[in-house]
């Protein structure tokens, strides 16, 4: 298991250049999350989904390091934020002993960069609302780059309600130009 790193499965994801605080309960992920934090690897976090047939775990995960954590005083869940660096495929999938899932990764091409044009413009300024209205997405974000398309795009697949399987499909493209051409078909329904 030499090239194999510790998963933990949620039900957000966290994208490259991104920061999100996950909450880790007591119990396997907690275990999982003491065996990634002594990783020589690092670890990954990985998207499931819940339907009526059970839980249903997605093939894109993101590396992330911990920077920081804290012990939720109302049911000693861990509350860790994670910042996200680069996509990788599972190639194959093990769960060990202890419960804790392993995967093989292997790294996919991450998003070229983006200068943002006029016609863009909309997708920072709705996710500058966002920050403002949302003190505490701002604060996880100290530095933002609002005129990089791929890092606005990555932001809100992280922050849209939507099922998994879709966010996977959009991450599989070699550009954000298909999850920018959703977003706008997002933005356009709700006017």
């Amino acid at each position: 298991m030499s090239d194999m790193i510790p998963l933990i499965f949620q039900q957000r994801h966290i994208l490259p250049g991104g920061r999100i605080p996950v909450r880790i309960p007591p119990g396997s992920q907690m275990e999982t999350f003491k065996v990634a934090l002594a990783s020589q690897h690092g670890f990954g976090i990985c998207m499931f989904d819940e339907d009526e047939h059970g839980q249903h775990f997605c093939y894109i995960g993101t590396h992330v390091t911990v920077e920081d954590f804290d012990i939720s005083s109302d049911d000693g869940a861990l509350i860790a934020t994670l910042y996200g660096h680069n996509n990788f495929r599972i190639k194959s999938l093990n769960q060990a002993e202890n419960g804790v899932f392993y995967a093989e990764p292997e790294d996919i091409p991450q998003w070229p960069d983006m200068t943002l044009d006029k016609d863009q413009q909309q997708l920072a300024d709705k996710l500058k609302t966002m920050f403002k209205n949302h003190p505490e997405l701002d604060k996880l974000h100290q530095t933002k780059y609002l005129n990089n398309l791929s890092w606005l795009c990555q932001r809100w697949l992280e922050l849209l309600p939507m099922p998994a399987f879709q966010k996977q499909a959009l991450l599989t493209a070699p550009d954000c130009l298909d999850t920018y051409d959703y977003l706008q078909s997002i933005m356009q329904q709700n006017h």
